[in-house]
């Protein structure tokens, strides 16, 4: 199929999504849930979306023939209820098109909360790790699906090994991951970027099936705090809006980023997931960025601290120190389609 007859539909299942319109993708979004703001403001409305909803609207958007997604991703879900219907519909659509690429963000929780979604959720989960393209859990996320703690290189590997050899999972994202100093020092990277800023370890793998060899990766870059809300949601879409392994596989706006991509460097990895986790990373390091001067800007004028834990603050501050905090997606509409990328993703050591 020509670039100028492509249709490019992507279905996306999660708790909200933003940025797929922009890079050329027309997105079809089936809420999990709907409520007033996110969570983290401490009192919010709406509703959690039960099984039969979901599956109510999956078989409607059958019947009228709107299940004809090219990619599809899925996040947030708020039972495990829920996520059984969610699997069945990607059980039928992965049927109808074994090509579709599927990102798979199995939202369940994270270092310093644990799990913070119903525990049932993981063995749903684990079966629809086979259906999946790509997977981006986090480091707990990771343990919690291997079934095993991430302390070494050596654990690391036999993470990696399970959720690909296992469990089929040609992709793999561990979008943040904590290792000692002399495993950091063993693949290449460290604790601190070259300016002294704390430095987050991005590790992917892709999954050799003929060899059953492991092609491991890592990306780092500027920690930016843990100050915003959406920072997953908005990985995972711009991931899957790149992710090609082939240019007609991608819109236009989606596609235009890689002619900007500037000249490989030595030691860089030049996987296609590796390119497309680099170029969404670059465009979300900008709204990052973006949002902090702005919270610093709005905090100057309220008088509150945007970076104070917020937990700690009033009810009516802590609303007010959401407000400032939430992702600047629009203001940044050029630095998603243009990302400036200034970190490099690197090949890792044989594991």
């Amino acid at each position: 199929m020509s670039s100028a007859t492509a249709s490019y539909r992507l279905l996306t299942i999660q708790s909200h999504v933003a940025t797929g319109y922009l890079l050329g993708w027309d997105v079809d979004a089936v809420n999990t849930v709907q409520f007033s703001n996110h969570t983290g403001y401490g009192r919010w409305g709406g509703l959690r979306f039960d099984a039969a909803h979901l599956a109510d609207v999956f078989a409607h958007m059958n019947r009228n023939k709107l299940l004809r997604h090219d990619r599809l991703l899925t996040g947030y879900t708020p039972s495990p209820e829920a996520l059984g219907e969610v699997e069945k519909l990607i059980r039928a659509q992965r049927e109808k098109n074994p090509d579709m690429v599927y990102l798979l963000d199995p939202v369940m929780g994270d270092m310093d909360r644990g799990m913070y979604v119903n525990p049932d959720v993981l063995p749903i989960y684990r079966r629809m790790l086979h259906l999946s393209s790509i997977i981006c859990p986090n480091q707990f996320e990771a343990q919690v699906l291997a079934g095993l703690e991430i302390t070494s290189l050596a654990t690391l590997k036999e993470a990696l090994v399970k959720l690909h050899d296992e469990y089929q999972v040609p992709h793999v994202l561990i979008t943040s991951l904590d290792l000692g100093a002399e495993d950091l020092k063993a693949i290449g990277a460290a604790a601190q970027m070259p300016d002294g800023k704390p430095a987050m370890l991005l590790v992917g793998s892709t999954w050799d099936r003929s060899s059953k060899q492991l092609q491991p990766w890592f990306l780092q870059f500027p920690s930016l705090g843990e100050y915003f809300s959406g920072v997953g949601d908005l990985f995972s879409a711009l991931t899957v809006a790149r992710f090609t392994e082939q240019a007609d596989d991608l819109p236009e706006p989606a596609r235009e980023a890689y002619a900007g991509y500037g000249t490989q460097v030595e030691g860089e990895c030049t996987l296609p997931i590796a390119r497309a986790v680099t170029l969404a990373v670059a465009s979300l390091q900008q709204v990052l960025i973006r949002t902090a001067r702005a919270m610093e800007a709005f905090g100057e004028q309220e008088g509150i601290d945007p970076l104070q834990p917020s937990h700690l603050a009033s009810e009516e501050d802590r609303v007010k120190i959401m407000r400032m905090r939430e992702l600047r997606i629009i203001q940044s509409a050029n630095d998603l389609l243009h990302p400036n990328v200034l970190h490099r993703p690197r090949w890792m050591p044989p594991l």
